[in-house]
């Protein structure tokens, strides 16, 4: 079967979603370890994390790429170190991820959207505290673009808006793996 078409924009941000197949945390410190490789990842494929929430289901972020290959490069570097690093722990060698990562771009304007979506996920480990202190512990988190706009004071009064159709819009984009732009204009040619 054909690989779903992924669409990479440079510079634009970019919501993914990596299932699990079984639960792919089972102690704390699988949240940290799994962060720990995030931020590595990141900074070597120079991909900007903005949000993320880590589930037991699954791993939801919120990223902004430099080059189109950075998303997939890092993402695969991610996928393979925290597997590597499980496996050894546990001494088997079972599946953690379900296929590749599910991914869609959209517009500039939707990422406060986008990022009270991902830490408004029912999720044991996300970005929401360090977004309601103004702080990131882990260094992780790209605050400079959050701080230009909100900052702690402000986050704190918007975060729980909910978009449900917006959500809806994300989750479908990430399963087409098309830009939400494009699933707009395709949406529209139907009606």
């Amino acid at each position: 079967m054909a690989r779903a078409r992924r669409i990479t924009l440079p510079f634009f941000p970019h919501y993914i979603r990596q299932p699990a197949v079984a639960p792919a945390f089972g102690r704390a410190d699988d949240y940290h370890a799994y962060l720990y490789v995030l931020g590595r990842s990141a900074a070597r494929h120079h991909l900007s994390v903005l949000g993320y929430a880590l589930a037991p289901d699954a791993v939801h972020l919120l990223v902004l790429p430099v080059t189109a290959p950075a998303l997939s490069r890092a993402m695969a570097q991610v996928n393979r170190e925290y597997a590597l690093w499980r496996h050894i722990r546990e001494r088997r060698n079972e599946p953690i991820w379900r296929g590749r990562f599910l991914s869609c771009a959209f517009g500039r304007p939707q990422i406060w959207a986008a990022m009270r979506f991902i830490e408004d996920l029912p999720a044991p480990v996300s970005s929401r505290e360090a977004h309601h202190e103004g702080v990131d512990p882990l260094g992780i988190l790209d605050l400079d673009l959050w701080r230009e706009v909100y900052g702690p004071a402000r986050w704190k009064r918007f975060a729980g808006l909910a978009d449900a159709e917006f959500a809806a819009a994300l989750s479908a984009g990430a399963a087409s793996g098309l830009p939400l732009m494009e699933m707009t204009q395709a949406l529209a040619a139907t009606r």
